[in-house]
């Protein structure tokens, strides 16, 4: 791996990290002062949201991505920044009024009321810019910034939340909803400050990107298939609790997923810098897939660890949230395959990205979806939000599959795969154990024998990480003792 990578993965990491302790502390916070019923209609709050931006993006989020490289300087990263933005921006703008006019007409009545909507039309059109402002923070490596806003994101939101909350002026879903909208508002203007030279509209030269709109639009516009589809398929086990149970047990599934993201530390960091530096990487070395098996193997290690470690934890995780979530314990196991399969994936489709195949990503999107849908109509009837997280876990262990091996068809590469599905099999006979099953002897010793299997077959990776943490400790320490030394001199 390059030093860079690991550089950036530290800096990003430490502000995850700090972002992650916010939620730790502050999570419990909320939900112990807010009703899972207010708590489950927050959720499709933020639903109905992640939905629509996942479609209005047009994919073109993912050319910007894919084309940022070609050329370093600014006036075409300007160019192409507003090429990909420009489509997007607008189709939300129309989509927004529309939608208003129908609510407001009588036409369609939206299940959350006006306001909420109102909240989800603004946040939606303020995350449209944000995703492309962060994309150019991301793509430059500038990981303090990246680890700043995230940290500022979070605690906007837990400070206004806590505020309205307590203010009682307006209902708790409102608070929350509003809470989201104000830290979003906050991040966007200040990663466009941070990065006004490109930002400045006076100054665009249209001729500096070569790349034509048409071929912009023509990688993009299967992401828009692939990624609403794959919103879908992250949403249908919300959407078949909202059917068939009730708010209170949709929050508590809701406040559980939240969470499972508290703890996603690495899947954040990872995920920011795998994908632009896997592209760099191609770029400049088309031969060279060392880089990919050594990042898919130290991935892989660290995030089976961490669910592992999740699921034996879960009693105490469930009795931070307070009483009223105690059955989060029994949802919380299946929920963990989420952030280790998609991130694990993200190492092993780079094949469909480098040779442009993006109409794949629908083919694996339905494939999940379906699974996923399947898997909530018989179990969610049976066994509410329990069943809900077991389909959601199989089916993100579909979408690895259908990832790796479709990418593996254009760009091959040894991953091991025999290794990963071991320990992806013995991860679900884990968890299926803790999800109905109270915390005893057996769940210790099931998290053993995991951990060992774990460490074993993948000991040289094991190695190679201590070491290195090792001596990146000795560096900082060197480094440390060397700055006392100067100004003691």
């Amino acid at each position: 791996m390059k030093n860079s990578f690991l550089k950036h993965f530290a800096i990003i990491g430490s502000g995850t990290f700090i972002s992650m302790i916010i939620g730790f502390l502050t999570t419990p916070i909320i939900t112990r002062v807010v009703d899972p019923i207010h708590y489950g209609k927050f959720s499709i709050f933020t639903m109905y949201s992640s939905i629509a931006m996942m479609i209005l993006y047009l994919g073109l989020d993912q050319s910007m991505v894919r084309y940022f490289y070609d050329n370093t300087s600014d006036s075409y990263r300007q160019s192409l920044l507003f090429k990909c933005l420009k489509y997007p921006l607008v189709g939300t703008g129309i989509i927004v009024v529309l939608i208003l006019i129908l609510s407001i007409s009588g036409i369609f009545n939206f299940n959350l009321g006006f306001p909420i909507l109102l909240l989800v039309c603004i946040y939606t059109l303020i995350q449209i810019i944000y995703r492309f402002s962060l994309l150019l923070v991301r793509l430059q490596y500038k990981s303090k910034l990246y680890s700043a806003l995230g940290i500022i994101q979070k605690v906007s939101y837990v400070s206004v939340a806590l505020v309205l909350i307590f203010w009682g002026f307006m209902d708790d879903t409102f608070s929350l909803a509003l809470a989201t909208v104000i830290s979003a508002l906050i991040c966007l203007i200040i990663s466009m400050i941070a990065e006004k030279r490109i930002w400045n509209i006076s100054i665009i030269d249209k001729s500096a990107c070569k790349i034509s709109q048409k071929e912009l639009l023509t990688y993009a516009y299967p992401y828009i298939f692939s990624m609403g589809i794959t919103t879908m398929f992250q949403y249908i086990d919300l959407m078949f609790l909202n059917i068939y149970c009730s708010y209170e047990e949709v929050g508590i599934y809701s406040s559980t997923i939240t969470l499972v993201h508290v703890f996603s530390i690495v899947q954040t960091t990872f995920n920011t810098l795998w994908a632009p530096m896997a592209i760099e990487h191609y770029t400049q070395d088309k031969s060279d897939i060392s880089f990919y098996q050594k990042g898919n193997r130290i991935i892989t290690v660290i995030m089976f660890f961490i669910g592992y470690s999740l699921i034996l934890c879960k009693d105490v995780f469930a009795m931070i949230l307070g009483p009223q979530y105690r059955e989060a314990a029994y949802i919380l196991p299946f929920l963990i395959f989420n952030p280790i399969m998609y991130t694990i994936s993200e190492t092993t489709v780079n094949g469909l990205v480098f040779m442009k195949k993006s109409k794949l990503q629908v083919v694996v999107s339905i494939g999940a979806c379906l699974v996923n849908l399947i898997g909530n109509i018989i179990l969610v009837p049976k066994l509410g939000p329990k069943g809900a997280a077991i389909s959601t876990g199989i089916s993100y262990i579909v979408f690895f599959t259908l990832r790796t091996i479709l990418s593996n068809k254009y760009f091959y590469v040894d991953f091991h795969l025999k290794k990963i599905y071991l320990i992806t099999f013995m991860a679900i006979v884990y968890a299926l154990y803790n999800t109905f099953v109270h915390f005893n002897v057996f769940s210790i010793v099931g998290y053993v024998i995991c951990v060992i299997v774990l460490l074993v077959i993948y000991k040289e990776t094991v190695i190679f990480v201590i070491s290195y943490i090792k001596k990146l400790l000795l560096s900082l320490l060197a480094t440390k003792r060397s700055k006392k030394g100067m100004d003691l001199y």
